[in-house]
């Protein structure tokens, strides 16, 4: 597992995401990170090993999640 910086938001490890998307469908994130704030989000991502891939999903509106779950922090 690659460090993570310490965020003050919340970051949950194999957070299923059908209760995240509109349709309601959808397997686990690898990881989800919902940060308190603008200035969370920057300290975070700064902090992220650029290899790791992440997936910005935003309010879900938009987003079919598969059954699988995404990859990414």
């Amino acid at each position: 597992m690659t460090d993570m910086p310490t965020p003050r938001g919340a970051l949950t490890a194999d957070r299923p995401l059908s209760d995240l998307t509109w349709l309601r469908v959808g397997g686990p994130a690898d990881w989800l990170f919902q940060p308190a704030d603008c200035a969370d989000l920057v300290a975070f991502l700064g902090g992220l090993d650029p290899s790791v891939p992440v997936f910005p999903i935003g309010v879900g509106s938009n987003l079919i999640v598969r059954d699988g779950g995404i990859r990414g922090w």
